[in-house]
This record gives C-alpha cells, structure tokens and sequence, in this order.
C-alpha cells in the first residue's frame, strides 16, 4: 500500500556504524552552501550535486552518476541479483516541510494523487499497467512521503523494454503531468483521513511529543507529513496544483536505475523522456527555525503508552560535504558511541539490572534545525529511577575515565569483518537494496562509494584509532548542559518537578571506578567425539545433499552463490507449536526470547556478546516456534560456519535459562500487549485467529494481558526439555561446499551420543463453517477507530490442490475489486484487505478473508458493498485483463522467491518433514497459471456467495 514515512524517521548519522565506515553516513535533505572551486563550482548551476562533487571524491565506479541541463539527476547500475529485473526509484526533495500553512498535509495527499491520473495516463490505470507486468500493489509499486523527500517505487520483475519504458514513462508523468481531477480529491480524502486514524496509535502520539519537546521552534513540529484533518478535508485542486508546481520540479527531482540493464541505454531514455521537463515556478525555500526547547523535562502519561525515558543533547547541526577527513571525524563518533552502547549492553545484561536495555546515538542534523545526542532508556517495571541511574552513571564513567584501549579491542574485530562481508557480498546485493541506498546519495554530504573503496580508506585509519580520540568525540556529544528528558509511561505521572531532581541527582551523584570486564573464551568447541555417517544421497531436481548420523541427527545442504558469502542455517528440535500441551499454550509467546536472552551453563548472554566481538564473527541466534518444531538460525559467512553451529548447538545442548532472563519476561510480555491494545488491527487479528482456530493457541494467537500474568520463566524450559534433547534436522543453505557444510554439523549436532527423534505431533484445524452473529473486541484506541471482517472456512492445499490455487487467485481479484471500489471510489478505507490461503502444514486449515478498516457508522455501507460484489463475482465471470492482473504479479513472485536462500531453507525444511511437498514446490507456478476466469466465478458462485460469512469486528471500547 501506499505508506507514509514515519515522521520521526530522522536519518542518524554516527550511530549507523555501517553507513559511517561505508562513508556513506545518512543525514535529511540539505543542500549545503558550500564555497567550491574549480569544475564542480561550475556545475552548481545547472542543479544541486552529488555528495561526491561536494566532496570532491571518487563516487562508486559501478555506477553512473548524471545531471542533465534542466537539474536532474540519475544514478544508474547495471545489477545482475536477480537475474532478471529492475528497481526503479524517483525522488523528490521535498516533503511536509515545505507545505504553507493551509497545506499541511498536501505532500503527502500529491503523493496518493499521483496515482489518480495523468495527461496520459487514466485514473486507475497505473496499477493496472503495473499488474498486467507483475507488480505487487503495497510490495512493488509504492510511494512514501516524509518531511524532507518524497519517493516513488517500481520493482519490476523483468528488465525488458517495456518495463523500463512503462517505469520511466510514469515517472514523468508523475513529474509535471498530474491531472489532479477535483473529483478525485474529493475521493481521496476519505482514504487520507484512514491512513491517518490508523496511524494515530500511543507510541505515535508519544512520539510526537518528544518531538515537539526537542525542536520546538521549528518547523518540523507543525509539518507531520499526515497533516491535520481539517486541511485534508478542506484541500483542493488549486492548493495542490501551487504545492505540486514549486516542489516538482526537475532540479528538485532524482531517478535511480538498477538492474540488469544497459546503462547507455537507459541513460539515453532518460535524456529523451526529461530534457523538455521546464518548470519556472520558484521553489519553496521555507525557513525551518533552529530548536530553542523551552520545557527541560516532559511527562507523557496515556494509556498503552510506551515506558521509556530519553534524555536529549541539542547540539549544532553539521552538514559539511564529507570529505574524507570529514568522514574520518564521523567514524571516530561512531565508534565512541558504539563503546558506549557497548558498556550500556554490559548494564543491562547483568542479574537484578533495573534496564531493559539502553542506546545512545547521535544525529549530526535534524532537517538541519539541530543536531542531538540522545540516551534512551527502557526500564524494568517500577524501576525508572534505578535504570536512570544505571544509565547515566555509564555515560559519566565514559565521559569521567575515557575510552579504554579494550574497549576499542572489542569494536574493531567486529568493524572489520563487517566491512569485509560487505566487499564480499557485494556482487549479489539485489536491486533494491542498492537503488535504496543510492537514494541516500541524493544526500549533498553523503557520498556512495564501493565496499571496496569504504575498505581501502578505512583500514589505515582503524590502524591508527587512539582511545583517547573516541573520547574526545563521546565528551563532545554528550557533555555540556543538563539533556532535556523525556518520560512516557501509561500510568503512574511522577511530576516534572520530580522527575527533573531524579535527573539532577542522575547526573550528579558520586560514580563509582570503572570495573573492566574480564574477556572471556569459548568453551564449546568440543560436543563429543563426531557420529558417522550413516547415508548420504543426493537429490539432482533440488540441487541438495542429504546426509544422516549415527546419532539421529539429519543435515540438508544446498550449496548455492544466490547470496556470495552469506550462509543460512536453520536447526529444527522436537515437535513445535503442535507438540505443546494445552496447560503450557500462555506461554508460546515467551519461548522465543527464552534461549536467545538466557544464554547457557556456562557463559551467559553478555559473555557471549563479548567473545563475538573480540572474535569478530559474523553469528547471530535466532530462536522462534513453528507449527512442527523449534527452530534455532543463524545467518553468517563460510569462514565462520563452524563458529554459527558452535553457538547454535551451545543454545540447544546447554541452555541456560538464567535469572536476568526470567527478570525481564514480564516486562517484555506487558510492552508488547500493550502495544497490541491499542492497535485496532492487532486487536481484530487476535480475535480472528481465536474465533477461527476454535481457541487452539497453538494456530497462532498473539498473547492477553491474562497470558503475560500467568506465565513464568521457570516453565519454559519444562515446555523445551525435551525438545532440546531431540535429534535434531539441520538446512543449510549458501555460498558453503558440502564437505564444509558436513563438517561443521558432524562437529557440533553430529556429535556425541545417540538422540531420540520425536515422532510429528497431530495439529489439525476444526473449520468454523456457520456465520452466526458477529464476535465483537474492543480495542483502547480512539472511538472512530473499527475494523470490520468476514472470513470463510476453506480446505486446507492438500484436500484440493486446484481450488488452493484458484482460492489465491480469487482472493487476489476481490482485493483488486476493493481497491478500486471502497478505497478509489468511496474513499472509505486505506487499506481494504482480501485474500485466499490453504494450508500446506495444518490439515483443515484454510480461509478466504476480507477485512477494513473504516468508522464503525460505515459499517452497514461496507457491508451491503461486500455482498453486492460478492454477488457479482459469482455471477458473471472476469474478464482476461483482469485475471491476468490477480495472477501475474502472484507468478512473478513465485518465479523470483527461489533466488532467495531463505525460500530454500523454508522449503526444504517442509520436504524434509512431508515429501509431498517438493510436488508443492515444483508445481506452484503451473497451479496458478492453470487457473481460468471460470474457475474463479465457480470459487464465488460455489463456496463463498452461498454460505453466510464469520464476522468479526473490533471497535472502541465503550462504543
């Protein structure tokens, strides 16, 4: 769908470490006035330059940079990750900030008009012409507003002549050829006025606060892109037309290309298409004010607000071009602030620490109103004072005695191996994520270069850090006068009286001396003497090798270079969600953070961190709960394969389940109710999930306040035992040789003694098959805030395969049906969801769904709307064009997934268990092509017009 950038969504410069040793560092959209000489001063005339020019630096040699005389800039890479395809980007530098004061909201109301018609182009027609091309609606074709930029989106599966023409052609459509149709605005209004209600949540609202707190006297408090609901309602073509003609504009304006493309090619395309683009309107040159807070400390009470505290350092804005030794000044910040958040990790881990965690950052500009260093604080229940205290006694023990030298040991090992994973994997970086990143070269002070080139200029000075620099740079953000502070709880105001004297007290009580951490070593490398092996097959069709143990454990590998240098794992244990006995079902939403958070016997979680980062190892542990099994995984590099399955197998072999787990359970189970409470939508999901699953938690129910209360950490290693002591089934799939791949798994899991195998547990979905009245759940948002949804029961992909698929495609027409009626029509929702599936993995289960979101008063409309196009699907057959729209974008994706290694690791996960289905797999793309208009008017007219719908609504409560 169509989103909105979060309006806090400030770009942190020191504190993304990566981006800062790419010298890459992301900050808003400024064009700095900087004195330049020689060529690049030339150029200053024909449009704003790339960071690189400002710099007068090297840009990334894979990629063509370009200006054309109107202003214009592109930048274009030809990319083969896909093989086929391209990512295409426009921007524009302009967003809410640049609205007057009877437009708040307009940049982003533009940005959905862009999609309502053209000179050349009908309304309705973009997504269709996307569709026919196989483009997802919300994943491929998508647009965003922020404060300081607006950007649109196509990714196109195929990079062939009419893709580029068809994503060149819209964008300069987009550019100057609007139609802005009164009629249409005033359609577009009520989607508007949606997005804005679901978007209206506590951590927003809270959100918002800090920023009114932080840069008060700007600008930016009054120009969320949203906008305020009177001026969405009270805007008109002419207001948009006067916005759209200052801001559109091509010296404002930026394409990206990347794909398997000819760069000449599409360079010569974009000359043709955009050198006649004039625009003689004056830009909009706002002045945004400077931050002058004049309230030091803030309380935000409201319920199901978030706990958290921030304390906030304004310091001067600095947009200086990054040359190098600008660049150098950014990694040296971004490494003292790393030993910070280093130290603050350290806190937090330890037993009977009042934090939940901490991190500081800092951002060289604000949309160039400030800049800040920040300290954020979540705080154990009850326990604020004592985690501020902890906090910020951490912050004045660094800033009092300095960086160490073994502080800096601990962060570089990691840094480098970060940047050479970078160089490795650049070659297979798809499309998208490099078009993204060059959107941040638009920045004027940011400029891209090559993973190779962030390698050759940093390693010199990585050589050459001095701890002594790092403080330097910590005591030059954080120090000076007291921070404001910022509190948000939902109970509980403390008084800003009080709550400034805690901070006064904070920041000024005796600190303790500084207490080095002992480095500790990794005590599992040895899990027994390696188990033989006892078959090894290969399956030609799925380019695998099978390998089974003596001691029960199984290994899939498929060695693949999808992804260069990146290798993903995945251990799957006992029986999962299916396996878990009705007593323990409150506690699902724990096991999770159980083995991840409790680390084991023998070292705990914060002595795990720390031997990673002494050794730089690329290993990370995830640890999640499937229908059929628990699954540990990792993602790392093929020299560190060995170091994953060490950690992994030490997770599962010797948990720990220690204390400081089990101290911050309850406060991790009330933060995300919490959160859920207050979301319609969330609200709505569960009690879909409870309604339609009969109350079985096992299928996927998010967790009660009832749930958090009752369950307890000592429980959950009864619930895993177990499991854990299982012979396990190990996938991994990457840039690895089998025999690496062998030997890491024979060396860990395959070895030692003999492990049972549990037998697969029985799950199974009892269909909900009659209407009823409707289930209503009350939310704790605001009162015109509803959601309203039907749902059928339908068989689960194996009792029919041919109506799973049919039920897909027919899902994908009906959201394309209310796209077009209740959001472009109407205007009554956002975001009209609908869709098919049929379970692969739980027998019985399957649906076809429709859910809205509109006041509770729309209702009946929607209702009566939802049943006269029911009717109709049923009744009267679609047309070609528009089952080739729900189906193609549907085979496209299908087409592509196989070229992620995570679709190999989920797949071949699934065939391990059940070998149907690798017919499944194979047979995705002919199901759905197979599928005829007639078959999808029989899926209406025979399943769904007949039977009454479940309905279920979630609405305020006191409604």
């Amino acid at each position: 769908m169509i989103e909105t950038s979060h309006p806090l969504n400030f770009r942190r410069c020191a504190t993304a470490l990566a981006a800062a040793l790419a010298m890459s560092l992301l900050a808003p959209h400024v064009f700095a006035d900087v004195a330049l000489t020689g060529p690049v001063a030339e150029q200053r005339s024909v449009g704003p330059l790339w960071g690189y020019e400002l710099a007068q630096r090297t840009p990334d040699p894979a990629v063509r940079f370009g200006r054309l005389p109107n202003g214009l800039r592109y930048a274009l890479q030809r990319n083969e990750t896909p093989k086929d395809g391209v990512a295409m980007r426009m921007r524009i530098g302009s967003g809410s900030l640049q609205e007057r004061d009877e437009e708040r909201g307009l940049a982003h109301f533009l940005e959905h008009m862009a999609f309502r018609g053209s000179a050349n182009v009908p309304d309705g027609e973009v997504v269709r012409m996307l569709q026919r091309q196989g483009l997802r609606f919300g994943a491929d074709t998508n647009a965003s507003t922020g404060l300081d930029q607006t950007i649109y989106h196509f990714n196109f599966p195929k990079a062939d002549a009419a893709a580029l023409d068809t994503g060149l052609m819209l964008f300069r459509e987009i550019g100057d050829r609007l139609t802005l149709d009164p009629r249409l605005v005033e359609r577009e209004k009520g989607v508007i006025l949606s997005e804005e209600r679901v978007r209206d949540v506590p951590v927003m609202r809270a959100a918002f606060a800090q920023l009114q707190q932080q840069l008060e006297g700007t600008r930016v408090t009054q120009r969320l892109p949203i906008g305020r609901i009177e001026t969405v309602q009270a805007a008109t073509t002419e207001r948009l037309r006067r916005y759209y003609a200052a801001n559109y504009r091509p010296d404002n304006a930026t394409l990206i290309v990347v794909g398997n493309i000819d760069v000449d090619a599409v360079e010569r395309q974009i000359r043709e298409r955009f050198a006649d683009w004039r625009n003689a309107t004056p830009p909009d040159t706002p002045d945004l004010g400077v931050a002058r807070p004049t309230r030091p400390t803030v309380e935000f009470v409201a319920p199901d607000a978030p706990s958290a505290l921030t304390l906030t350092w304004l310091r001067p804005v600095d947009i200086r071009p990054h040359t190098p030794a600008v660049s150098r000044e950014f990694l040296v910040q971004g490494l003292a602030v790393s030993a910070l958040n280093q130290r603050l990790r350290d806190r937090a881990q330890q037993p009977g620490s009042p934090l939940i965690g901490a991190t500081a950052s800092v951002q060289a500009s604000v949309y160039r109103v400030t800049g800040l260093a920040q300290l954020a604080v979540h705080a154990q229940p009850g326990r604020w004072t004592d985690a501020l205290d902890a906090a910020v006694a951490e912050l004045r023990l660094l800033l009092v005695h300095g960086v160490t030298q073994a502080d800096l040991q601990r962060l570089l090992p990691g840094v480098r191996s970060q940047m050479q994973a970078r160089l490795a994997q650049e070659p297979t970086r798809p499309h998208a994520a490099i078009a993204d990143r060059l959107i941040n070269a638009v920045q004027p002070h940011a400029p891209h270069l090559s993973a190779q080139q962030a390698l050759t200029e940093t390693e010199p000075l990585l050589a050459a850090l001095r701890p002594e620099e790092l403080t330097a740079a910590l005591r030059l953000c954080f120090a000076g006068a007291q921070p404001l502070l910022f509190r948000s709880t939902q109970t509980g105001a403390f008084g800003v009286e009080k709550v400034t004297q805690q901070l006064a007290h904070a920041m000024t009580r005796p600190i303790a001396e500084p207490v080095a951490v002992a480095a500790t070593d990794w005590p599992y490398t040895d899990f027994g003497p390696p188990s033989a092996i006892v078959a090894r097959t290969q399956d030609v069709e799925l380019g695998t090798t099978n390998v089974q143990f003596a001691n029960g454990t199984q290994l899939v590998i498929k060695s693949t270079s999808l992804q260069k240098d990146r290798v993903n794992v995945r251990v799957q244990l006992g029986q999962g969600r299916a396996g878990i006995a009705a007593r323990h079902w409150h506690a699902i939403w724990a096991l999770g953070y159980s083995l991840p958070m409790g680390g084991t016997v023998q070292r705990s979680t914060a002595e795990i961190w720390q031997w990673r980062q002494l050794s730089g190892k690329r290993i990370d542990l995830g640890f999640s709960v499937g229908q059929y099994a628990f699954m540990l995984s990792g993602m790392t590099r093929p020299a560190d394969l060995l170091a994953q399955m060490q950690l992994l197998a030490a997770h599962a072999r010797d948990p720990g389940f220690r204390p400081e787990f089990g101290e911050k359970l309850a406060a991790l189970g009330g933060s995300q109710v919490a959160s859920l409470e207050a979301r319609p939508a969330a609200v709505h999901e569960r009690e879909v999930s409870r309604v339609m699953n009969r109350g079985d938690a096992r299928l996927g129910i998010s967790p009660s306040a009832a749930d958090v209360r009752a369950t307890r950490a000592d429980e959950l290693p009864v619930i895993l035992k177990s499991a854990l002591a299982s012979a396990p089934d190990i996938f991994i799939v990457g840039d690895v040789s089998e025999d690496a791949a062998i030997a890491a798994a024979q060396a860990t899991f395959g070895a030692g003694d003999e492990r049972p195998r549990q037998p697969r547990a029985a799950l199974k979905a009892e269909p909900v098959t009659v209407g009823g009245a409707p289930h209503v759940v009350y939310h704790r948002g605001r009162a015109d805030q509803a959601v309203l949804g039907w749902y059928w029961s339908m068989p689960d992909h194996w009792t029919n395969p041919a109506l799973s698929y049919t039920g897909r495609v027919a899902g994908a027409v009906l959201q394309a049906r209310l796209v077009e009626t209740v959001r472009a029509k109407l205007g009554i929702t956002y975001s009209p969801l609908a869709g098919a599936s049929a379970s692969l993995d739980v027998p019985g289960s399957g649906r076809l769904f429709v859910n809205i979101e509109t006041p509770p008063e729309k209702f009946d409309a929607v209702r009566e709307l939802l049943r006269a196009q029911l009717r109709e699907l049923a009744d009267q057959p679609i047309s070609a064009d528009e089952l080739q729209r729900a189906r193609q974008p549907r085979v496209e994706s299908v087409l592509k997934e196989p070229e992620s290694p995570s679709y190999w690791v989920s797949w071949l996960a699934r065939i391990q268990a059940d070998p149907r289905m690798k017919d499944a797999m194979l047979a995705e793309v002919a199901g759905l092509q197979a599928v005829k208009a007639e078959d999808v008017q029989a899926y209406f007219h025979d399943h769904i017009a007949p039977r009454p719908p479940v309905e279920v609504v979630a609405r305020a409560a006191g409604s």
